[in-house]
């Protein structure tokens, strides 16, 4: 009996460490198999914000080249009143159309820089309006807040990624 008896408590010390093995290894199973979702989930992150910031980086530099383009003909028509009303009109119209695209995308500098110029064109165009000549500080004005548009602009461009986290 006596060897019978010893042979029961070693099956059931096998038994029971074979049991906290195998609970010891399902739990180990499962925190990997948690850190794999977990580096899985944070992947598809990292990568859906790299993607969102891309694609803001190209709505802006569109954004961007048809305000830029729309400032010039705009501004042109302004200063150099030769054109016809509906060209100056359709200019205008452009303008504004971008300023939009460009309030949407924008920072928050390049927002304002877009606002301010925005404001000295409708106060240019206010003056032709009244039958007033343009004088030469409402030229330098158009330029001088053309120029701090396209330093805000440049300065979106210039930022880099790795220094400076979130897109601005």
């Amino acid at each position: 009996m006596d060897e019978g008896l010893a042979a029961f408590f070693a099956s059931v010390a096998a038994l029971v460490g074979a049991l906290i093995g195998g609970g010891f290894s399902a739990r180990a199973a499962r925190i990997g198999g948690e850190k794999t979702v977990e580096a899985a989930r944070q992947q598809v992150r990292d990568q859906a914000r790299a993607e969102s910031e891309r694609w803001l980086m190209q709505a802006r530099h569109d954004a961007y080249q048809v305000t830029l383009g729309a400032i010039q003909a705009y501004a042109g028509a302004l200063i150099l009143p030769t054109a016809e009303a509906t060209a100056t009109e359709a200019a205008k119209q452009r303008f504004h159309s971008a300023e939009l695209r460009v309030k949407v995308v924008g920072p928050e500098a390049v927002r304002n820089a877009a606002r301010e110029l925005s404001l000295t064109l409708i106060n240019v165009q206010r003056v032709l309006d009244d039958g007033q000549p343009i004088e030469s500080w409402m030229a330098n004005m158009i330029e001088e807040r053309h120029s701090a548009f396209v330093e805000a602009v440049t300065a979106v461009y210039a930022w880099e990624p790795d220094a400076a986290g979130d897109v601005p």
